[in-house]
């Protein structure tokens, strides 16, 4: 029955990398909320494991990765769902955002289930910022760098979303994002 919410910002160093171990037993709950930027030839990868050992544990993971210059993200993520874990709800969300041709993001969502009546979803998308949006954005008077910045704001704030202390993470996000821009 234990309840765990990670949120993390990986970000401004030449290499930052996090890895997450987490076990859930019965009626556990885990979110990991996570936002990798990075840019030059900076390097930042989350790995996570989560294990779904007991009856009807929840666990969703939400990461949003903005890479620019040379820089590279990486998300290696593995939900594995033992015999008996049934009734368990687990998620995985990946995204990243190239800001340049030159950046590269790796992500591997896994899933791994051995238990019946078992909700379990991945996905993964790795794209650029939408040409259509931008223009919109412009087209209504902000100038561009300010419709990248409220477009990269809005795909990562996902990662915050409801998270304590939500305000703060999101604020040194758009430091950082200024950074990047």
């Amino acid at each position: 029955g234990a309840t765990f919410d990670l949120r993390v910002l990986n970000a401004g160093a030449a290499f930052g990398r996090i890895e997450i171990d987490v076990v859930l037993e019965a009626d556990a709950d885990f979110t990991l909320g996570a936002a990798q930027l990075a840019t030059g030839s900076e390097t930042v990868e989350i790995i996570s494991e989560v294990r779904h050992t007991g009856l009807h544990a929840k666990s969703n993971q939400v990461i949003r990765s903005v890479l620019a210059g040379q820089a590279t993200g990486t998300y290696l993520g593995r939900i594995a769902v033992e015999r008996g874990a049934d009734g368990t709800d687990a998620a995985q969300s990946v995204r990243a955002m190239l800001l340049d041709r030159s950046a590269t993001a790796n992500a591997r969502p896994e899933l791994e289930i051995f238990a019946d009546d078992v909700k379990a979803a991945h996905g993964c998308a790795v794209g650029e910022l939408d040409a259509q949006g931008l223009f919109y954005l412009m087209s209504r008077g902000l100038p561009p760098a300010d419709a990248k910045r409220l477009m990269l704001q809005a795909f990562i704030a996902e990662a915050f979303t409801g998270a304590p202390g939500e305000e703060a993470l999101s604020e040194q996000a758009l430091v950082r994002l200024g950074a990047i821009l």
